[in-house]
């Protein structure tokens, strides 16, 4: 399988955003992102790491994730990189001092919140509670946590959610264990900055899909993209009215940084695309990309037990825009951009 390092319409992407981004603050420091080899991690670190080899950034990466024979795989041969053992359930012993940490680590997909709803939300809480004692302990300038758009729950209202706009979650429904844990994560957060001075930042993504995600990633997105580059017919099991912010992986990479280096300690910020489209829109978009079909079928019940409850999710995006970030690709060009990837990096 080919690196995606190696795909010259990937870095090309990764180009573009840097022609207008330099994110100088990262010069000569160290950043460790956990979860650093998910779709939003590997995002930030691939941004990172073409900085470092084109603009001179001079930026230590410190990857923390559990997968390391993936990390070989992946970053083996990036010298700016390093690749730290971590389990987000189990206690920190951490060698290296950090200026900066992204905290992204956490159980992410939808079928493991009904099968493993108690590592759901250990692996979010616990993690993000051992991360902040160290930020506090080692005095890290600021910590980045990577929250979700599912931390809203459902609104009967069509406006896109603002960062201060919650609607209900439904905390008998198992699948609730990762927005009740994002939830729980985010205060704890607050209480780190509020208590002890931590300055600490929330970042809420809405629906990211890109090249960067896992092949194994469920989420429709993912798996669309995915079956799509290998000239698969998708199949969709909803009527896919349901609207979402789709936002490509890099510029949600861009976006992170934004909101690490320009947010304003104790504040949350959404990060979605400016327009707001239907899953099926995006499933027609996906499908024409690899010249295959899309067809209607009904849900079993267990895949009805993990869909998201939320009929609109669409993201207000303003208060990020307001420090200095804006979208670089349309959802189209950055859906139609993952399956041209993929076809590169599969077959």
């Amino acid at each position: 399988m080919k690196n995606i390092l190696e795909i010259e319409l990937y870095k090309n992407d990764l180009n573009r955003v840097l022609l207008n981004f330099k994110f100088k603050k990262l010069n000569n420091s160290s950043l460790l992102i956990t979860g650093g080899l998910g779709l939003i991690g590997s995002a930030v670190v691939d941004l990172i790491h073409y900085a470092n080899l084109e603009h001179k950034l001079n930026c230590r990466i410190f990857i923390a994730d559990i997968n390391e024979n993936f990390y070989k795989e992946r970053y083996g041969n990036c010298h700016d990189i390093t690749y730290i053992k971590y389990d987000a359930i189990k206690a920190i012993n951490f060698q290296t001092k950090f200026d900066y940490i992204i905290h992204g680590a956490g159980l992410a997909s939808p079928e493991l919140y009904i099968s493993n709803p108690v590592e759901t939300i250990l692996s979010n809480f616990n993690g993000a509670l051992n991360l902040l004692n160290y930020a506090l302990e080692n005095k890290v300038k600021r910590f980045l946590y990577i929250s979700s758009s599912e931390v809203y729950g459902s609104k009967n209202s069509i406006e896109a959610f603002k960062e201060d706009t919650f609607g209900l979650v439904n905390i008998q429904d198992l699948r609730c264990s990762y927005a009740e844990a994002k939830r729980a994560s985010e205060i704890l957060c607050h209480s780190f900055f509020a208590e002890y001075g931590v300055e600490t930042i929330i970042v809420r993504p809405g629906h990211i899909y890109g090249p960067t995600a896992s092949p194994k990633d469920q989420r429709i997105s993912s798996a669309f993209a995915y079956l799509a580059a290998k000239g698969e017919n998708l199949t969709m099991k909803s009527s896919g009215l349901q609207k979402r912010s789709y936002c490509y992986s890099i510029d949600c990479a861009v976006a992170i940084l934004f909101a690490l280096l320009e947010g304003k300690p104790g504040e949350a910020y959404n990060i979605g695309a400016n327009s707001t489209i239907s899953i099926k829109e995006m499933a027609e978009i996906l499908a024409k990309a690899g010249n295959v079909q899309l067809i209607a079928q009904p849900p079993t019940e267990k895949e009805l037990k993990c869909f998201n409850p939320m009929n609109n999710s669409s993201l207000n995006n303003d208060k990020i825009k307001a420090i200095g970030y804006q979208d670089t690709f349309t959802i189209d060009e950055g859906l139609n951009h993952t399956v041209t990837i993929l076809k590169e990096l599969i077959n």
